[in-house]
């Protein structure tokens, strides 16, 4: 892991300015020595440095220092937002000016709902009553979900990140509080603590915006009654979860609308990648009409729609038959039947041929490493690395 200090100052000598004023929210519009030049000159540096390629796809997506951090130290992309409410999303304190008194801090919630359209969840963090806020977050109307009491912050971000099925990793905390922004960084180290006020878009680079993106909040909620409704069942073992939930998938060849999603589903998935490698959309993109077959499972139930969940590339293989390249699944679907369904309709697709695939361990990617065992798939190579598999289909 590249500390945060070393990476810094290495910035700094390449652009040749003093490190204290960098920080990982620094930006390619805020200052006038990092030009197209010096971008050139960071990126060859990150690759000779720290053995980091970034593809020449991605260049003008990486406009922030936590963009070039998180890729160097292979951190996830951020998807939530954590943001405080008295004195950072308004203008005062609403339990003792009332909630009629406060103002929006108007920059910061256009920014957040800006950031909603693009995809990135929102929650609400408050030491508070809550019956003294309900008002106003009931008013802004864009969080997944919302913690307001007076637990402490980390422990309450802990909670919402386990109900959402997100690691805490995938968070930034917005504090005006220098106070509670220390506490986070120390009890929750993997959360990204923006300044106050943040540089937002550090972290959420500018991208293609999906269908998928538009429903992501939605999706989220619906996601949180699916859950319930688990837990209200309890005891799931007998049960046809498929059938219970509605459930339905369909399962096609990939199409060129569908590209951006697959494209941002190859750099968000983590813990559901058998392989777990990232690509740009030039990338997706040649796969239609060359080598092999994508397919792609667009999911949903009587909870709601899921969008495109799931691809499968497969590539030909040496002598005949196929490799399964990439499986990769949002972690929102998995575990529930999909997986082998989607197999079943893909198997009958291609038809009778010789099928080889592989699990590489990551450090996140345990979730899959039974996912061929499952699919009928016969272990012909395996260790702590690597595992590799066959299937004859006829």
């Amino acid at each position: 892991m590249v500390e945060e200090k070393e990476f810094l100052s290495y910035v700094a000598e390449v652009f040749g300015v003093p490190c204290g004023g960098l920080s990982l929210e620094t930006s390619y519009n805020s200052m006038p020595e990092w030009d197209s030049m010096a971008q050139l000159r960071l990126v060859m540096g990150v690759k000779e440095r720290y053995g980091v390629e970034i593809p020449f796809a991605d260049v003008t997506e990486v406009t922030s220092l936590w963009e070039f951090f998180r890729r160097i130290n292979g951190l996830s992309p951020k998807k939530v937002v954590a943001v405080d409410l008295d004195g950072t999303l308004w203008d005062g304190v609403a339990g003792e000016d009332g909630a009629d008194a406060v103002r929006p801090n108007v920059a910061l919630q256009t920014k957040l709902r800006e950031l909603k359209r693009r995809g990135v969840l929102l929650v609400a963090l408050s030491k508070n009553n809550l019956e003294d806020v309900r008002s106003l977050v009931e008013e802004f109307g864009d969080f997944v979900a919302w913690r307001i009491d007076w637990g402490s912050k980390a422990g309450n971000l802990a909670e919402v990140a386990e109900e959402l099925n997100l690691g805490v990793d995938s968070f930034v905390f917005v504090d005006d509080n220098p106070a509670e922004r220390m506490e986070m960084k120390a009890r929750l180290p993997d959360v990204a603590v923006a300044s106050f006020p943040p540089n937002l878009d550090a972290y959420f680079p500018e991208r293609t915006v999906t269908a998928e993106d538009l429903a992501k909040t939605e999706e989220y909620r619906a996601e949180a009654k699916r859950r319930a409704w688990a837990k209200e069942i309890g005891d799931l073992n007998g049960l046809d979860i498929w059938k219970e939930l509605g459930a339905w998938a369909d399962v096609h060849q990939l199409r060129s609308d569908e590209v951006p999603r697959v494209a941002q589903l190859s750099q968000k998935a983590n813990q559901f990648s058998t392989c777990t490698n990232r690509y740009s959309e030039d990338d997706v993109r040649r796969w239609i009409g060359g080598e092999g077959r994508t397919f792609v499972v667009r999911a949903g139930d009587r909870f709601g729609e899921q969008g495109l969940v799931a691809f499968v590339r497969m590539k030909p293989l040496p002598g005949g038959g196929l490799e399964i390249a990439d499986w990769t699944m949002s972690c929102r679907v998995a575990g529930r039947g999909l997986e082998e369904r989607a197999w079943a309709e893909i198997a009958a697709a291609i038809g009778p041929c010789r099928v080889s695939a592989m699990w590489r361990k990551t450090k996140k990617n345990a979730p899959v490493r039974d996912l061929f065992d499952r699919l009928g798939f016969v272990v012909v190579l395996a260790d702590e690395e690597e595992r590799r598999y066959e299937q004859i289909l006829g």
